[in-house]
């Protein structure tokens, strides 16, 4: 009967060990994300902000608003408000100096990064509803913001390197 209410004991321990793996790894892995993005950010002088590869394709500038705005969009999600000033059907157009941007990101990080920590276990299997095809919950949403992150931060590189940018962590 001891040996049994020790493992008890064990499991119930371990079981609450791992509440909110999800959310502590997949904050720290945005934390990391958005570190590399604002550092672009910081290395792309002012007068490239405007460059885009082609017509019709996101500037820097505009990528970054991008971002700012699918982060403040993943956060509804999971029940974050906006911050106070936040015009969600604006920022991709007013978002265009490296002052603002710079700005805008931090803010944006720290609004999806608290969101995501504070996501409870027990409501990550909860329906969400995206404008877009498919069936969503929390944990998705979680998901796609992080896979969001990167992907920009990717396209970010690419962009600056083709200007002979050289990404600030890669030095």
């Amino acid at each position: 009967m001891k040996s049994l209410l020790a493992c008890i004991g064990v499991i119930i321990s371990l079981n609450a060990f791992c509440q909110g793996q999800l959310q502590r790894e997949a904050a720290g892995s945005l934390a990391f994300a958005s570190g590399h993005v604002m550092q672009l950010a910081q290395a792309i002088p002012a007068e490239k902000y405007s460059w885009a590869p082609e017509k019709g394709v996101r500037s820097f500038a505009g990528v970054f608003a991008h971002i700012v705005s699918a982060n403040y969009f993943f956060a509804t999600k999971l029940g974050a408000k906006l911050p106070e000033g936040v015009e969600m059907e604006s920022i991709e157009m007013k978002l265009k100096t490296k002052e603002d941007v710079a700005a805008a990101l931090k803010q944006s990080y720290d609004v999806i990064i608290g969101a995501v920590k504070s996501a409870k276990d027990a409501e990550l299997a909860n329906k969400v509803e995206y404008p877009f095809p498919g069936e969503f919950t929390n944990m998705s949403s979680i998901l796609i913001a992080l896979s969001h992150s990167n992907e920009h931060l990717g396209q970010l590189i690419a962009y600056a390197r083709m200007n002979g940018i050289k990404p600030p962590w890669s030095e």
